[in-house]
């Protein structure tokens, strides 16, 4: 008897064939496209197999076809492939017979079925907008499309349906949502696709509140539908100042707590040279310190040095004190920094740049001292600015887009003191990452060129917007969660490209297509394009 097992996406069953009935099946090879029918039977005692669903039944072949002989192929397609990601990319279509792809790829099936029940029992209505638009930057350099009927003109690539979402508004329908594919030419980064799917979401007659339920609802009906869980609501919220302050970041993780403390106050009656005239001196407190070697600690002060900072100072507490700065803590000062035995105490001095430096330092010991605790820990970061200022040129850039309603109390600030003014801006974070990200947005047409004026963006990219606010715009607001990362976090993944069917890889390059390409010199001559 010949055993097979033959696969699908509902899984792996095992046939039984009679080789002198169906002689063909002896040259088999792995990957063959078959077709067989027969009876499904109980497997004999003691042939079970206990690691496979179907392991306790086999088929016994009774009609049989072989439908396409398959090469060689590169890799083996199993569970635990060997092959690098490059080669399982180049030949994807294989890569996604593995049973692990097919079931993040059925994962995000559901997932976006849930969004879709969750919003059309709300009466949402899902409506398409155009991909093809006008270049509009919105954060992000635009993907061009050459006309050839107009030469010289050009398409752009939608970066997102903002402009689109807002005038549906305006047109009167209050309650949208759309499965959107977003086009940026950002540079590489490993948890960013030139292309995403986002589900839009835009309401009017809402305020931040409107939102925040919602979307947490939303949430809510996702993870009780895919994975059985329940989540707890609402999600607690935090001023973007404060998140900086005792996170380091504004996407923090939740998961653990090790929040950065301000060491200042604690030394202000120690004289300790390279603290002198330091805006902040902050720390990290790490409850049973001990893992972390005397090496890593030198890795560290490296780090600290390459941030811009003085390097780092460190401390324990056993039966005494040990450290670079053991000499400057005593019991009074033990109590006021909560510095418990067997603590290990980590600080740096300096200007900002101590807190991003402490964010990531934080997420690197947690992974390193495994204090993630399972499960999903959500929040709302809010208030952030509305402009913040571009390192490389020095102008004023919005920090997350230019159509957000500045704060009611800010807006006295807006001409004199721009990077004061905080929005109705809000992003939704999950486990330390972002999520989605929304706002209340801006439905006044001369509020409206003012924000464009001051980050000195041109109004006339955005006519179709504000004329449409002189006609009786509603106040309206919305948000945007990222589908590829919300797959990818609720499915317990590393990567992006683990939960998209055909992913670009971090140097946005398509393997399996073979692109960017280049193109024919007569398609060049068609759209009135040649290169220097």
């Amino acid at each position: 008897m010949i055993f097979v097992d033959l696969r699908d996406r509902t899984g792996v069953l095992q046939l039984v064939i009679d080789p002198q009935k169906f002689p063909e099946a002896g040259s088999l090879g792995l990957q063959d496209c078959l077709y067989a029918a027969g009876v499904l039977k109980e497997r004999p005692d003691g042939q079970k197999n206990p690691k496979m669903v179907t392991g306790g039944v086999e088929m016994h072949v009774e009609r049989f076809e072989l439908l396409a002989k398959s090469k060689v192929p590169p890799f083996v397609v199993e569970s635990d492939v060997k092959a690098s990601e490059e080669l399982r990319l180049r030949y994807r279509y294989l890569d996604l017979r593995r049973a692990p792809v097919q079931k993040s790829i059925i994962f995000r099936h559901k997932v976006i079925s849930a969004m879709r029940e969750y919003l059309n029992g709300y009466d949402f209505i899902e409506i398409e907008t155009p991909i093809l638009t006008r270049s509009m930057p919105e954060g992000a350099r635009d993907y061009l499309v050459p006309s050839r009927l107009y030469p010289g003109k050009f398409y752009a690539l939608a970066q997102s349906p903002q402009m689109y979402k807002q005038l549906l508004m305006v047109a009167g329908f209050e309650r949208y949502y759309q499965i959107a594919r977003c086009m940026r030419d950002e540079d590489p980064r490993h948890d960013r696709q030139p292309e995403h799917t986002q589900i839009d979401i835009e309401m009017s007659f809402v305020d931040e509140d409107d939102v925040f339920g919602l979307t947490e609802g939303m949430f809510v009906h996702i993870v009780k539908t895919v994975l059985n869980q329940e989540l707890k609501i609402p999600f607690p919220r935090l001023p973007y100042e404060q998140s900086i302050r005792r996170y380091g970041t504004d996407k923090p993780d939740l998961r653990f707590g090790m929040e950065i403390i301000n060491v200042k106050e604690a030394l202000e009656e120690k004289d300790f040279p390279p603290f002198r005239d330091k805006g902040e001196i902050r720390g990290l407190m790490i409850d049973e310190g001990g893992g972390i070697s005397r090496k890593r600690l030198d890795e560290i002060n490296e780090q600290a040095k390459n941030a811009g900072l003085i390097g780092v100072f460190w401390a324990k507490r056993e039966e005494k004190y040990s450290g670079s700065i053991a000499k400057l803590l005593d019991e009074n000062t033990a109590a006021k920094l909560r510095f418990e035995r067997g603590n290990l105490l980590i600080v740096t001095a300096g200007d900002d740049k101590v807190f991003p430096f402490l964010g990531q330092l934080r997420n690197e010991l947690a992974a390193e001292l495994n204090l993630h605790e399972p499960g999903f820990r959500f929040l709302w970061v809010t208030d952030f600015p509305i402009f913040e200022v571009d390192e490389k040129t020095g102008r004023l850039v919005p920090s997350h887009h230019i159509f957000t309603q500045p704060q009611a109390e800010d807006l006295k600030y807006l001409e004199k003191e721009p990077l004061t003014v905080h929005g109705r801006l809000y992003d939704l974070v999950c486990n330390g990452n972002e999520l989605a990200s929304g706002s209340i947005r801006n439905h006044n047409r001369q509020l409206q060129e003012k924000l464009f004026a001051i980050a000195g963006m041109a109004k006339k990219k955005y006519t179709m917007l504000l004329d449409a606010l002189e006609y009786g715009a509603p106040p309206h607001g919305g948000i945007a969660p990222g589908i590829d990362r919300i797959v990818m976090i609720l499915a317990g993944l590393k990567s992006l490209r683990d939960v998209i069917a055909f992913p670009k890889t971090t140097t946005a390059q398509g393997l399996l297509e073979g692109i960017p390409d280049a193109v024919s010199p007569e398609q060049l001559r068609e759209l009135k394009i040649k290169f220097d």
